[in-house]
């Protein structure tokens, strides 16, 4: 699964709130190389850790998918 435009646009959003992958890590309830590895594509993103970003980052997932699609 190519999801290249889909973190870059997560990557992109987070680093405009300047949230870092710390902070972003810890209301997912993960470690931050965890994060890092999803934001990194090193790991399959989830659906539900999608929606869970998509919230805390205020991102609309039907447009993220679309990038998705579009790639």
């Amino acid at each position: 699964m190519n999801t290249d435009k889909i973190l870059s646009k997560i990557r992109s959003k987070r680093q405009l709130l300047n949230y870092s992958q710390d902070y972003v890590a810890s209301v997912l309830q993960m470690k931050q190389a965890n994060y890092n590895k999803i934001e990194n594509g090193k790991v399959e993103l989830s659906v539900s850790v999608l929606f869970k970003i998509a919230r805390l980052l205020d991102l609309n997932v039907d447009e993220l998918i679309k990038e998705y699609k579009a790639a």
